[in-house]
C-alpha cells in the first residue's frame, strides 16, 4: 500500500488549515476608534461641493471640497438609497448617500456641512 498520497492529503489539509487561520487573525483589525461614521444626504442643489449626477461622482467632488477644508473622508462610498423625495426645492433629497468616516476631531466640522453622525 502506497502511503504518498495519504501524506500529501494530510500536508494539503494541514496547510489550507494553516492558511485560513493566518487569513481570518489577518482580517479582524480593529477599527481606529478616532474614526466616526458620517453620511451625508445628497440634495437638489443645495450641497456645497456642487450637483453630482451618480455615486463615482459624488465621492469625487465631495472629496475634493473637504480636502480644500482641510478635512478628509476616509473609506467613501456613495449609493441610491431610495427614489428621492418628489419636489423641487433645493434642500429636497436626491436619494443618493455618501457616507464614510471622520477623525473625531473633525465631527464639529463636517456636521455643520450638512452630516449626520451615524
Amino acid at each position: 500500500m502506497d502511503s504518498k498520497p495519504t501524506r500529501f492529503a494530510y500536508w494539503l489539509l494541514g496547510s489550507l488549515c494553516a492558511m485560513a487561520a493566518v487569513s481570518c487573525n489577518s482580517e479582524k483589525q480593529d477599527p481606529d476608534p478616532n474614526l466616526v461614521a458620517v453620511r451625508y444626504a445628497q440634495t437638489q442643489c443645495a450641497d456645497r461641493w456642487g450637483q453630482a449626477q451618480g455615486t463615482q461622482q459624488l465621492i469625487t467632488v465631495a472629496q475634493t471640497y473637504l480636502a480644500q477644508q482641510g478635512l478628509t473622508l476616509h473609506q467613501p462610498s456613495a449609493s441610491v438609497k431610495n427614489a428621492g423625495m418628489v419636489c423641487n426645492a433645493c434642500s429636497c433629497t436626491t436619494g443618493l448617500v455618501l457616507e464614510g468616516t471622520v477623525q473625531s476631531a473633525d465631527l464639529p466640522a463636517v456636521l455643520a456641512l450638512g452630516f449626520n453622525k451615524q
